[in-house]
């Protein structure tokens, strides 16, 4: 539904999951933060990148944010990922660049991951269905989770790059190629 509503939009569309293998990634300004100069340290994130090169518009779209939603590009990451900071090499992040066109179709997450052992939710999960790919995949998040260099599929996957190449691709309003068609 989205897909067809927002075709002419999808195209700068690039849903970014943000990770590292230890699963510890600090991003501040979140709404579950105690102070706006203290982290919130993330297993993993997802935002939207939104980049129009034509029309000069960056914007970053996160929805556990207390930045204005959508926010500037720049300042999201000025703020929210502080760039000039040298972070502990177990809390580097790694992103993984997927089309939103290819993110429609190829996601897919049953929620499992958000079950506590005794099946509980940890948390209460979104008030909309799971979400399954066209042919019925129920589950592929720990896929986009996994921060690996590229060694699964970039045509349903996208592209990890790393901090500095994130920071430079936005700051810089430079145009990536995050799928190999």
């Amino acid at each position: 539904m989205i897909a067809k509503q927002n075709q002419d939009n999808l195209e700068h569309c690039t849903v970014v999951f943000i990770s590292n293998p230890n699963k510890a990634i600090p991003i501040w300004r979140q709404k579950n933060g105690s102070q706006p100069d203290t982290p919130v340290v993330w297993d993993y994130h997802v935002i939207l990148y939104y980049h129009d090169y034509d029309k000069k518009e960056f914007y970053i779209y996160d929805f556990d944010t207390e930045l204005s939603f959508p926010c500037n590009a720049n300042e999201y990451i000025m703020e929210a990922l502080h760039p000039e900071l040298q972070l502990n090499k177990q809390f580097k992040r790694y992103f993984r660049m997927v089309p939103g066109s290819v993110y429609l179709k190829e996601f897919a997450s049953d929620r499992s991951h958000m079950l506590k052992e005794d099946g509980e939710y940890m948390k209460p999960p979104p008030n909309y269905p799971a979400i399954t790919t066209s042919n019925n995949e129920t589950m592929n998040l720990f896929n986009y989770m996994n921060m690996t260099e590229n060694i699964i599929s970039p045509k349903k996957y996208g592209v990890v790059i790393n901090e500095e190449q994130f920071f430079t691709t936005v700051i810089s309003n430079v145009q990536i190629n995050v799928a190999n068609n």
